[in-house]
């Protein structure tokens, strides 16, 4: 297993651009590079990174001489796996401005995810010598380190690093790795001991224990603790089925196998697992189906191979089964396994002299002494054994995924280096507060969710988009669409200022385009001139009060990072007020339109993160008795109960939830059970 560096929550200016809208400015200078900051730092936050790219070329147009709008679309590239474009961004950045850590960090990060370690190596020493034994940057030189095969240095610096922070838990879980890759498990499951004491809900630790564990017990109780503190994790639910296997719990284990083959149709581990464990049911028919899906996504895999000539043998099928088994002795011409196999299909398919000849061959080679592992013919896989005499026996083992088959993000949780900084040890995500978009994430169940006012406008088509009222709204993926916002953004506020008397109507359209492109603050000078207009419009104080939402947990995230107790202080004192202002809204939208289910929903959720957990319920329950099929509401509202000590209510809740769609609610359920 790989350990890959995350970097610290990343809170820097961000800035922006898009070619479409520079045509529409008579001067570049004019852009408020400060706001456009804020507006890029956003997207940023809300994991919008092809808008921020385009946010951040256009300051990069106006002010090519900044060294952080480089940095931070550096981030953004890196997000979407564009490594050489990361790398080459942060480059741009530290000419610009050399004493700039986070731009050798990013660097440094994205070569490493590029293979070229010792230069990620040596951004990581020149961020050092910048921020002396800076914690993150350490953790990523070591891991670095190892990753060039600098063992010995790696091993210093995991000293240095656990020397000056002893409570470090994901210190430890890396030397472990390095004590692993030089076979010290004893070492090794001292310092995931020592990681799990600091922190008892390290998935890194327990699933690497987990794979150290001489009793099947205790690697099944390390991984069902890991899978119940990241339920969405295939590679965990994958190694946990192998672990209830091992402990003899076959059902359990086919159950993990078919939940995540139903999520990743194309999980090689989790389908070939459940084959082989088919197979050993003599569940051949479905056995054979998953060995042939494999076999579309590798078409030579001999693993795979190997088993479909055996089911296929077991069927009967001697024609088909001894074409695969003549692919495995020519992929392996020394692996006796390979022979004896073809012998038994030749042999009962009434070519008894062949299949002697293949049975002398496989008694000649699992008698002889150790095969030169160079003998082989094969270049199929590098998790293929070497040794033909242990190729058989790995071809029908079950396999394990390491954290490395996952993506960069899901290692040591780098969400933090896209600038989501999210509490680790949280146990429990509320479901989202509902808000207007132009967009909504493909079977999102709320999208139907009715205000009385929005299917009016949808149905005069007054807007130049449907508009829907959602608590999912996906991030912008093409430029075009990115574009296109902007330009509305621009005819806009041409129509708005060529009129002396301006529609509602317009502010709200431009309101929606500004929500959109993630610059709340302008969608909230919009919508206060829509409300100016017309106060008696209900969906404009529900789109305030989530503008107003967006903002704060993006200053709250970003500000996470920052400890001097004046600043702590005003943002306290700035969360208290953006709460009240969000309640006032709310309040004014329910005094409108008392059947605008989402909004006492979004009263009960805010309610329920400022801990009034009772006002909650009743905000929530509201909202459930005039949308009965309203899941996020049941959800929130099981929660709620579950901490008031209703469980028997909570239960009911989070099943129903459940049932309408919100799946991370029977996660939860099973946590709440153990609890």
């Amino acid at each position: 297993m790989k350990l890959l560096s995350p970097l610290q929550a990343i809170s820097k200016s961000a800035k922006l651009a898009i070619i479409a809208l520079l045509a529409f400015l008579p001067v570049r200078a004019q852009l408020n590079t400060d706001r456009i900051t804020d507006v890029g730092r956003n997207a940023l936050y809300f994991e919008d990174y092809v808008l921020a790219i385009q946010h951040f070329n256009q300051v990069i147009a106006a002010k090519p001489w900044l060294a952080e709008p480089y940095y931070l679309r550096a981030i953004a590239k890196y997000s979407l796996e564009d490594f050489v474009g990361a790398e080459l961004d942060a480059s741009e950045a530290i000419d610009r401005n050399p004493f700039l850590p986070d731009a050798w960090e990013v660097r440094g990060v994205a070569r490493q995810c590029q293979g070229k370690n010792l230069e990620a190596v040596g951004d990581y020493q020149h961020a050092l010598s910048l921020l002396p034994f800076n914690r993150q940057l350490l953790f990523s030189e070591a891991l670095a380190q190892e990753d060039a095969g600098l063992t010995a240095e790696a091993d210093s610096t995991y000293a240095i690093l656990l020397e000056n922070y002893p409570k470090f838990d994901n210190g430890y879980v890396g030397r472990a790795q390095l004590h692993l890759n030089r076979e010290d498990t004893v070492s090794a499951r001292a310092d995931l001991d020592r990681a799990l004491e600091i922190n008892p809900n390290s998935v890194q630790a327990l699933s690497l224990r987990a794979s150290l564990a001489s009793e099947p017990a205790d690697a099944l109780a390390d991984m069902e603790r890991a899978v119940t503190l990241q339920p969405d994790r295939s590679y965990l639910r994958v190694n946990r089925a192998v672990a209830r296997y091992n402990a003899g719990d076959l059902n359990g284990a086919l159950a993990d196998f078919d939940y995540v083959v139903e999520l990743e149709p194309t999980n090689y581990a989790a389908l070939f697992n459940r084959a082989m464990l088919r197979l050993e049911l003599k569940d051949n028919d479905r056995a054979l189906r998953d060995l042939n899906r494999l076999l579309t996504l590798k078409p030579g895999d001999m693993r795979t191979l190997y088993n479909r000539a055996i089911v296929l043998y077991e069927k009967r099928d001697y024609e088909a089964a001894l074409a695969d088994a003549d692919r495995i002795v020519e992929a392996y011409p020394e692996m006796f396994n390979a022979y004896a196999l073809r012998g038994q299909i030749l042999r009962d398919s009434g070519h008894s002299t062949k299949a002697q000849a293949d049975f002398r061959r496989a008694d000649y080679l699992a008698h002889r002494p150790a095969n030169n592992p160079d003998s082989s013919d094969s270049t199929d896989s590098s998790d293929i054994p070497e040794d033909s005499g242990q190729t058989a026996n790995q071809f029908q083992t079950l396999l394990t995924i390491d954290s490395e088959n996952e993506s960069i993000e899901q290692t040591f949780n780098t969400a933090g280096l896209r600038g989501r900084i999210q509490d680790r040890t949280a146990a429990i995500e509320l479901q989202p507060i509902y808000q207007l978009s132009y967009y909504s994430a493909d079977g999102d169940v709320s999208s139907a969710v009715y205000v009385r006012a929005i299917n009016e406008l949808n149905a005069a088509r007054a807007l130049p988009y449907v508009v829907y009222v959602t608590n999912n709204v996906p991030a912008i993926t093409r430029e075009a669409d990115a574009a296109r916002h902007f330009a509305d953004i621009q005819r806009l506020g041409s129509q708005i200022n060529s009129s002396a008397n301006p529609a509602p109507l317009d502010f709200f359209a431009r309101a929606m385009d500004y929500m959109t492109v993630r610059d709340y603050d302008h969608a909230i000078a919009d919508l206060n001139r829509v409300i100016e207009l017309t106060p008696d419009f209900a969906p404009a104080y529900l789109e305030r009060a989530a503008a107003r939402v967006m903002i704060q947990e993006s200053q709250t995230g970003r500000a996470l990072e920052i400890t001097d107790s004046q600043t702590e202080t005003r943002l306290s004192a700035e969360t208290s007020m953006a709460l009240n202002q969000i309640m006032a809204d709310l309040d004014q939208a329910l005094e409108l339109d008392p059947l605008m289910a989402v909004a006492h929903f979004n009263r009960g959720t805010i309610l329920l993160r400022m801990g009034a957990d009772v006002d909650a319920i009743e905000s929530l329950s509201r909202a459930i008795e005039i949308e009965p099929t309203l899941g996020p509401a049941y959800f929130n509202r099981g929660y709620a109960r579950f901490n008031r000590g209703n469980r028997d209510g909570a239960v009911a809740d989070i099943s129903r939830a459940g049932q309408l769609g919100i799946h991370s609610g029977y996660n939860l359920l099973k946590r709440m059970s153990q609890q």
